[in-house]
Formats: C-alpha cells, structure tokens, sequence
C-alpha cells in the first residue's frame, strides 16, 4: 500500500498542497476486528457441529467464512484506491473501485471545518475531517482516515480564511461550539 503524504503548511501561500494521499489503513482496524471475530465464531460453530456428526457444514462453513474476509479486502481496496488531494484552491476527491467518481469543492464554499479522532485513531495518529459546505449536491465531506488531523484541519482554515478574504466573503465558521 502507498504510504499517504501530508505537507500541511503553516500559514498559505499560492499554490501550496496542504494534503495530497490516501487514508491509513488502519481507519478499517474496527472491521478488521469484526472479521476476525466473526471468523473466529463461525469456526467454533463449525467445529462443533463437526464434532455431533453434521457431515455438511464445512461447505457451508467455508462459504460463511469467505463473506467476512471478502468484505475486509474490498473495504482495503477502497481504501487503497481513494485519493484526496487539498491545495490552495479546491478539495478534490477521488473514489471507488467498480466505478470511479471524482467530487470537488471550492475552498470559498467551506463554511465549517471540524476535526474528529477517536481515542483508538489518535494512538495511530490519524483522524476525521468533517466539512461543511455551502455546496448544494454535496454539503457535508466526511474525509476519514488522514494522518495529522488536527494540523490539516488548522491549514485548510488558515486557507479558507485567505480565501475569503480574498474574495470579500464575511462568513467563516471554526469547529463547533
């Protein structure tokens, strides 16, 4: 897997990424433990259902255990394929394995910038960027997974802010109250 690359910058300048990557993986580390335990479990029933003469169930156990390890490699491999990039102008987006979408905002529609990490993220370091846009087809990013959040979310409202000063824009929200 390639390793997400983040140039968080501490104040904008004209052409500056503040983030160009894709999520850790370790964002799909609550699947991962659901799929391993629920593979876990359905061995044990398979074991025991074995073991009071049911001749059929390691067939079915086999098919039961495939569900969950194909899940965790496609949600791996979505992870894997998304690209997100942030520069001075816009937040871009890219996504998906079956069909390929790219979404963008400009930075002047940002309204509110939020950065979540639950404790288990924060011993990895990474976290959840939550944004706000004045955008109709798309009001709310949830962008899971970026390393050094609280940095990034601090770069991308420094940049925000430049922006609508440039433009003569008045309203600008940071984090919740």
């Amino acid at each position: 897997m390639r390793e997400p690359r983040a140039l968080v910058s501490s104040r904008w300048d004209r052409g500056r990424i503040a983030f160009n990557g894709s999520p850790v993986w370790m964002v799909n580390l609550p699947l991962m433990l659901r799929c391993l335990a629920s593979s876990l479990l359905l061995s044990a029933a398979a074991i025991d259902a074995a073991s009071r003469g049911w001749s059929l169930i390691w067939p079915v156990c086999v098919v039961m255990l495939a569900y969950p390890l194909l899940l965790l490699l496609y949600r791996v491999w979505e992870t894997e394929l998304t690209h997100i990039v942030i520069d001075d102008a816009r937040l871009t987006w890219h996504g998906g394995i079956l069909t390929r979408r790219v979404a963008s905002v400009e930075l002047y529609r940002i309204e509110n910038v939020e950065a979540r990490s639950d404790w288990w993220e924060r011993i990895f370091g990474f976290g959840t960027l939550v944004i706000e846009s004045s955008d109709v087809n798309r009001p709310l990013w949830v962008l899971r997974g970026l390393p050094e959040v609280e940095r990034l979310r601090d770069a991308l409202t420094e940049y925000v802010v430049a922006v609508h000063n440039t433009m003569g824009i008045g309203k600008f929200n940071v984090g919740r109250v």
